[in-house]
């Protein structure tokens, strides 16, 4: 009990509001033009629209895609909201707003999933609860009776440990023989990236990608605790920068580098950016942290409580593949949300025979008939996917008014460069599972 008794008080302490407002203006900005970027490239119309059919999260095949205008409506409202969070503007408003807008976004479409797109809308639903706009923002400036100078220090911790979750549990999904001993997928994606000026020749020696692999197995296990620690802190946001900037030049990975360096600002003390901004010549004046605080500061138990139950789910999600399989990249079985950043390349190719069971005739059914290309190339290596995709055909079928059939699949997946395999049982009858779960029993051991 004392020991609970004393991290509460500890995490109680109050602290300076400014790395807290800097966060908050990194991610909102940023959130803002990604969804921007979002609108400029068409991917409202490639995502939600165009496609006949979504592959739906399991507990959430309610959520849907609206009219083509509705849902440009949608995501400039996301953008708005995250303007407004970076700004601090109607900030209890734009937060829940925000974090409701992304996640209905994401859930609409699994084949779209992305760890960045989680952790973003984890990192959204942090920030309702905290009061990251009650200084150096808008609404400080407007409705100046709610500016405060301290909070709570775990209001900041928060975010470092959620920061610090994906990191450690991304280095822990390198811990596999593929990523060390083989290099794999690292030696792949490297072999096509040697016209890049510079590192391009690099990339042609058989040692790079084993070096690549264990550097950054080690950066994601560690950097968490050398971005805590006061000493090692400039350094390790050095490496931040680098290593990020790295990976967006050489891999496709959209916004994730540039969340990461931007999230990886909450670790910096509110000394540190007085000092910097010394050096800059900005000023912002240094407010020293108060022992106490006002009883309006004080964290409220219904609060803690959300927040602790959110931290139990958060620890518990990255290690259930080990419960549910012996080798989640094959499967996927546990992948999604686990943080499993870069570990695999795999591609799949899947055929769909439809047997009529009155007359036994067979119709094949290629995917592309029905999905978006990358709909397509997603579903191939994820079993519950193709799953989903023969209950989308047998309601095709019904629609013709054919309704006793059953639905097979010839599937080949490559994992990592090896030779494709089969993957799902091509014997099993897809529409006898009844439960998504029971698809990973008819996997193909690999």
């Amino acid at each position: 009990m004392m020991g609970i008794k004393t991290l509460f008080l500890f995490l109680n302490k109050s602290t300076s509001i400014l790395p807290l407002a800097i966060f908050r203006m990194a991610f909102g900005c940023l959130l803002c033009f990604s969804q921007i970027r979002f609108i400029y490239k068409g991917w409202i119309e490639a995502c939600y629209i165009l496609p006949e059919f979504h592959f739906t999260y399991q507990y959430f095949g309610w959520v849907k895609p609206f009219g083509l205008t509705t849902m440009y409506v949608i995501v400039i409202l996301s953008a708005v909201s995250a303007l407004c969070i970076g700004l601090g503007l109607l900030y209890r408003f734009a937060t829940p707003l925000f974090f409701l807008s992304f996640t209905y976004l994401e859930l609409i479409e699994k084949s779209w999933y992305l760890n960045h797109y989680y952790f973003v809308s984890l990192v959204a639903f942090l920030l309702i609860w905290v009061p990251a706009h009650r200084k150096y923002s808008l609404d400080a400036k407007i409705f100046s009776k709610i500016k405060i100078d301290s909070i709570p220090l775990w209001t900041i911790f928060i975010f470092q440990l959620q920061l610090a979750i994906v990191y450690f549990f991304g280095g822990i999904a390198k811990l596999k023989s593929d990523w060390l001993l083989e290099a794999q997928p690292l030696k792949i994606w490297l072999k096509t990236r040697t016209d890049i000026p510079i590192l391009g020749r690099l990339f042609e020696y058989d040692i790079t990608p084993y070096i690549f692999s264990w550097t950054g197995m080690f950066y994601d296990l560690l950097i968490p605790f050398l971005l805590w620690n006061r000493k090692s802190r400039p350094v390790a946001y050095i490496f931040v920068v680098t290593f990020h900037v790295l990976t967006y030049l050489l891999f496709n990975i959209g916004m994730f580098p540039w969340l990461m360096i931007a999230g990886s600002l909450i670790f910096i003390t509110s000394e540190e950016w007085i000092l910097l901004f010394k050096k800059l010549n900005i000023g912002v004046r240094s407010v020293a942290n108060h022992t106490t605080l006002s009883t309006s500061q004080r964290s409220k138990k219904p609060i803690l409580i959300i927040i602790t139950f959110f931290f139990i789910i958060q620890l518990i999600l990255p290690w259930r593949h080990f419960a549910l399989t012996n080798n989640v990249l094959w499967t996927e079985n546990g992948f999604r949300f686990a943080w499993h950043v870069m570990v695999m390349e795999k591609n799949g190719f899947t055929e769909f025979t439809v047997t009529n069971k009155d007359t036994n005739n067979r119709f094949t059914v290629y995917p592309s008939q029905y999905l978006s290309v990358i709909q397509e190339k997603q579903m191939s290596f994820q079993p519950d996917m193709i799953w989903q995709f023969a209950h989308y055909i047998r309601d095709i079928f019904e629609q013709k008014g054919i309704s006793n059939i059953a639905v097979t699949v010839n599937s080949k997946v490559s994992l990592n460069g090896r030779t494709s395999r089969t993957y799902i049982d091509p014997e099993i009858d897809l529409l006898l599972i009844r439960s998504v779960d029971d698809i990973y029993d008819h996997i193909i051991k690999y």
